[in-house]
């Protein structure tokens, strides 16, 4: 019992190593019945990937103001700041503040989705 699983385990492995470069695409064949391993050509370089890795670790802000932690491993959403100018709060980050406000009352089309699927 003990041989077949080690000889299943390692058939599995085998069959992931190509899986794990970066170079590699997978197209299913056959539905589910199997995977096709071919080439997928890069366009950027091991060297050009190092340096953006490099880059990201010396500032590790996110295009969205948060940051990247712990060699990715962690992440801390973006906060608000704000300070106190003539008596009222201020934003003081840059993150973007024009979105739109959320409402709690639904639109008709909104309320006849509602209707459809909870088939009323």
């Amino acid at each position: 019992m003990l041989i077949r699983k080690t000889a299943v385990a390692l058939a599995l492995i085998g069959a992931s190593i190509p899986a794990a470069f970066a170079n590699n695409g997978i197209s299913v064949v056959g539905g589910e019945k199997g995977f096709d391993f071919h080439a997928t050509p890069s366009l950027k370089s091991r060297a050009d990937v190092q340096n953006e890795l490099f880059a990201s670790r010396k500032n590790p802000t996110i295009a969205d103001g948060g940051k990247s932690l712990a060699g990715g491993a962690l992440y801390v959403f973006p906060q608000h700041s704000y300070i106190f100018k003539d008596g009222a709060p201020v934003h003081a980050d840059t993150l973007n503040h024009d979105s739109p406000k959320s409402s709690l009352t639904m639109t008709s089309d909104e309320r006849q989705a509602q209707i459809r699927l909870q088939g009323l």
